[in-house]
């Protein structure tokens, strides 16, 4: 009996010790979450410990965001809006999804054309998660714009505001928002990687003039706005270039400036179709002109014309090619309109600005003489847009 007094005798002071060693890791432990968490932002945290006589529902202080992402979205995340779009053949429907941004407080919504082309319905979420059908007024396929409106706006949604995209540096940080993969409000920022990028993606038409960026932007993204640290909208995004379907490439943005110059065509119903020339080519520079004894050091060679587009019925001709290297030079375009061409970019950026059934005049330098041929632009076909 002593002896098993005794073992208690030594076993309850241990338990004791213990215990005390229990209690003070958890402390140690929440002690240093709790610093850690004051640590990480300028903020003062307080905790209620006790509730008040009379509960009533008070408004939660805003903790001032100490980032440019974070100070971007308090001030216009909820400008930032979900697309869905609804398409149905008879048989089958069909929904997709992008964002867009508000820019007017009378309901005008941007978001990308791509995003409404061939809907039947569109409905405008805002981040309070109320749905509104909005109305397309008018796209332009070529710039990838498109402009909505809805009848009202819910209460405490912002206005975004179109900056100058023609400021724009290189290195510039910007703050993304959007809802990739059906992911509302999401955020992220990166930098302006090029600006004037020109971008040709696989059986499409070259794009010229964007903004591109490494800011994450995911399917769900486009018709999004790229803001810049002050805040202001200088670009909406419009595509990504990636090997796998997700934000591991480069994004482009089509410039504040740009969409600006067509909103008031869109606003009034403007359906803005992309102008098709139907040439492929190739920059001419001084080395080229020399090596091919030509009097011009500027312009677009003519490699391809394609057969039944604007620029075969207006009898525009091709090089002949021996793998990559040019046998007999045919058509280099050196003007367009009397405005001297600078290269590729610089004819598509013209072109782009046309209308299907405009007609421009191109000068052309053939057979050592130059003369001018006229062309009737067309539409770009479906297959190739």
């Amino acid at each position: 009996m002593e002896q098993r007094s005794s073992v208690r005798q030594r076993i309850l002071p241990l338990l004791v010790v213990i215990g005390f060693l229990i209690a003070g890791v958890i402390g140690g432990l929440a002690g240093a979450s709790l610093a850690g968490e004051r640590g990480a932002g300028t903020s003062t945290v307080s905790i209620a410990v006790t509730a008040p006589a009379e509960s009533h529902p008070q408004p939660v202080a805003e903790v001032q965001a100490t980032t440019v992402a974070g100070q971007v979205y308090q001030r216009y995340g909820k400008a930032v809006v979900d697309v869905i779009a609804q398409t149905s053949n008879g048989f089958f429907d069909r929904q997709g999804a992008g964002s867009g941004v508000v820019i007017d407080r009378q309901g005008l919504i941007v978001t990308a054309a791509h995003v409404v082309a061939g809907t039947s319905t569109v409905e405008i979420r805002f981040v309070t998660g109320e749905r509104v059908s909005a109305q397309v007024l008018g796209t332009d396929e070529a710039n990838d714009i498109a402009l909505l409106r809805v009848d009202r706006l819910p209460e405490g949604v912002p206005v975004a505001v179109l900056g100058d995209s023609d400021r724009v540096q290189v290195g510039d940080v910007v703050v993304a928002i959007g809802s990739p993969f059906g992911l509302s409000g999401t955020v992220t920022q990166g930098i302006v990687s090029a600006v004037n990028r020109s971008w040709n993606p696989p059986g499409d038409r070259l794009r010229t003039g964007l903004i591109q960026t490494d800011a994450p932007i995911n399917p769900g993204n486009s018709g999004g706005p790229l803001f810049d640290a002050q805040g202001q909208v200088i670009g909406i995004t419009t595509m990504i270039e990636s090997p796998i379907r997700g934000n591991v490439g480069i994004g482009f943005a089509v410039p504040s400036n740009t969409v600006k110059r067509v909103l008031p065509q869109l606003e009034q119903g403007a359906q803005l179709e992309p102008a098709w020339l139907g040439i492929s080519g190739t920059d001419l520079d001084a080395q080229r002109a020399r090596r091919l004894g030509l009097s011009v050091d500027r312009g677009v060679i003519v490699l391809r014309v394609v057969p039944g587009s604007p620029a075969a019925r207006a009898g525009l001709r091709p090089a002949q090619m021996s793998g990559l290297d040019i046998t007999q030079l045919g058509d280099v375009i050196v003007a367009i309109d009397g405005q001297p061409v600078a290269g590729m970019q610089d004819l598509a950026a013209r072109i782009g600005a046309h209308q299907p059934g405009d007609t421009v005049e191109l000068t052309v330098l053939r057979d050592g003489r130059q003369q001018t041929v006229r062309v009737t632009l067309g539409r770009w076909p479906q297959q190739q847009g």
